[in-house]
């Protein structure tokens, strides 16, 4: 009686561990499906209002990435991102001195747009006043693209204005919509990470046929 309960506990302990390690394979191969899905465009969605869409102060959620925003804002400091890869509307790819400024929402407020090719001039924050801003939501970029200075963005990153105002910050940026660079989805380049997710897909199922095989 004893010997046939131990076999028992044996064969349920040799079931769980399979079953665990099934399941292990099983969420990496979703985080793997993820990922691959990430590294294709996705079916637009309506723009949303961008309070809807982020919320100042806190780092940018993954649904908010590429998304169609839209905000009342005024403009206030500008700086120039030198060197910035951008899509014209021809579909050139180039690189370009890029204007961006710190819009002001309610609340006290800000977030970063991109307003188009920098051309020399800098505009008047009191002669734009409060303007209606549509764009595309993109993280922050974490790669410098230039060397910093002062009025000089060596990357658009929010966090790197943000001794200079007393705003509160939206995580990421803004491309403005119309202002001859084009506005593309960014997609992931995670490639490599997909095929690690798949590597452990196979290590866990393997794991789970050993136990399996291990009264035999």
């Amino acid at each position: 009686m004893r010997n046939n309960l131990k076999r028992v506990a044996l064969v349920l302990l040799i079931l769980l561990a399979a079953s665990t390690c099934f399941e292990l394979g099983l969420w990496q191969w979703h985080r793997a499906q993820g990922m691959h899905k990430l590294t294709k465009p996705q079916p637009e969605r309506s723009a949303v209002e961008l309070t809807h869409a982020a919320s100042a102060g806190s780092n940018l959620r993954n649904t908010a990435f590429n998304r169609l925003v839209t905000f009342e804002a005024t403009f206030e400091k500008s700086y120039i991102a030198p060197n910035q890869l951008v899509t014209l509307s021809d579909g050139s790819k180039v690189r370009k001195d890029l204007l961006v400024s710190l819009a002001r929402l309610t609340d006290n407020r800000a977030v970063l747009v991109v307003r188009g090719i920098f051309t020399g001039m800098y505009p008047s924050s009191t002669l734009d006043g409060k303007a209606r801003v549509d764009g595309r939501l993109y993280p922050r970029q974490n790669v410098d693209q230039s060397e910093g200075a002062v009025g000089k963005l060596s990357r658009i990153d929010p966090a790197l204005v943000a001794g200079d105002t007393g705003f509160t910050l939206f995580d990421g940026y803004v491309i403005q919509s119309g202002r001859g660079i084009q506005t593309p989805q960014l997609l992931s380049t995670g490639g490599a990470f997909y095929w690690q997710h798949i590597a452990y897909v196979i290590t866990w199922w393997f794991m789970g046929l050993l136990i399996l095989s291990f009264p035999f």
